[in-house]
This record gives structure tokens, C-alpha cells and sequence, in this order.
């Protein structure tokens, strides 16, 4: 058994014991090592954390997949048709009888209307 394993293996007993592995109690662990055992414990957990890291990738890619393709569980979803909201039939209560623009009376003011009121005419002048 390598250095390294024999260290994980005292991790693990660690975390065992008393069924709590707290950051503190590794970093106490870790700086009581030699350094060598240190190097050599990080370049392992890097191996480890390298592997563990491409299957959360992997993982992810898959769900971008399914995503993609229109389906949240990796199964194809029949697409169901989004209710489009009701649109109202408004009488037209002002008209440019010039253009043959109009506005509803509700909302913004039409931008022709605005124009025509800020140049000084009435509005109920282009009542329909």
C-alpha cells in the first residue's frame, strides 16, 4: 500500500470514528503530515477530483442534450400548444383619415395623434 493510500485510509478512519469529517479536523490531519505526504496526497485528490469532475460533465452535457432535443427527463415530450392570449376587438375611436391611421383610445397615445396634439390640434378633431 503507497503513502497516499495509507493516508485516505486514515481520512476515512477519521471520518468513521466519530461520523464527522470537518474541514477543520483534515486541516489539523494535513499540516501534521510531512511534506512529501502532502505533495503527494494533493497530486492523488487531483487525480481523483479530475475523474469525479469529468462525469459531472458528462452528467451535464447529457442534460443540455435532453434539453435541447425538447425534453427535461431524456424522453421526447408531446409538444403541447401554448395558449396565445385573447385579443379584444376595440372600436377604433380616433382615425387619421390622411393616413388612415388609428388608435383605440386606450394605451399610449398613437404616435401620429401625439404629434398632431403637441402641434397644437384638438384630438376630437380625428374622432372616427
Amino acid at each position: 500500500m503507497s503513502a497516499v493510500s495509507a493516508n485516505v485510509e486514515r481520512v476515512i478512519a477519521m471520518a468513521k470514528g466519530n461520523g464527522r469529517l470537518t474541514p477543520k479536523s483534515v486541516s489539523v490531519w494535513f499540516e501534521a503530515m510531512p511534506f512529501d505526504g502532502q505533495v503527494a496526497l494533493l497530486n492523488e485528490l487531483q487525480k481523483i477530483h479530475s475523474k469525479v469532475r469529468q462525469v459531472q460533465i458528462n452528467a451535464l452535457k447529457r442534460q443540455l442534450a435532453a434539453l435541447e432535443n425538447g425534453s427535461s427527463n431524456g424522453h421526447a415530450e408531446p409538444s403541447v400548444p401554448k395558449r396565445q392570449p385573447k385579443k379584444s376587438n376595440v372600436k377604433v375611436k380616433y382615425r387619421d383619415p390622411k393616413t388612415g391611421g388609428t388608435w383605440s383610445g386606450r394605451g399610449r397615445m398613437a404616435t401620429w395623434l401625439a404629434e398632431k396634439v403637441k402641434a397644437g390640434e384638438k384630438a376630437d378633431k380625428y374622432l372616427a
